[in-house]
C-alpha cells in the first residue's frame, strides 16, 4: 500500500504510468490527487494494461466552513483523519501483482510527488 498526504505532480504521475509503470503490477487501485488541482480526487484504476483515472468528487475540505463544521461532527472518522494541512486530502493506493519491489515502487511514486 502507498499513502501519502502531499499531491502528485500531474506531468511527472503521467510519465511514470505511461512510461515506467512496473510490469508485475496485474491490478492496482485507490484515491489521489494532484498539485494542479487540490479540490479535486480521482480514482486511479489498473487491470493489466488498461489504466482508468476517473473524477471522484470534491474533497470534503472544499466544502464552506459551516457545511464541513456539520460534515465532522457527523462523520467522527473524518475528523479522525483530518491533517490540519491537506483537510481529508490524501493518496492512498495498493497494487497487487508479482515479483513485485515495493521499495522501488514507492521510491518511484515519492518521485511523481509535488514540490
Amino acid at each position: 500500500m502507498y499513502y501519502r498526504r502531499k499531491p502528485f505532480d500531474l506531468n511527472k504521475f503521467d510519465w511514470f504510468v505511461g512510461s515506467h509503470w512496473p510490469k508485475g503490477i496485474i491490478r492496482s487501485k485507490g484515491v489521489l490527487y494532484f498539485s494542479n488541482n487540490r479540490d479535486m480526487s480521482y480514482l486511479f484504476e489498473t487491470a493489466g494494461t488498461q489504466k482508468n483515472l476517473t473524477q471522484a468528487g470534491y474533497w470534503c475540505a472544499t466544502a464552506p466552513e459551516n457545511e464541513l463544521k456539520q460534515m465532522m461532527e457527523n462523520d467522527p472518522l473524518l475528523r479522525r483523519d483530518w491533517d490540519p494541512d491537506y483537510g481529508d486530502r490524501l493518496i492512498k493506493l495498493v497494487f497487487i501483482g508479482q515479483n513485485l519491489n515495493a521499495d522501488a515502487i514507492i521510491a518511484q511514486l515519492d518521485d511523481c510527488l509535488a514540490e
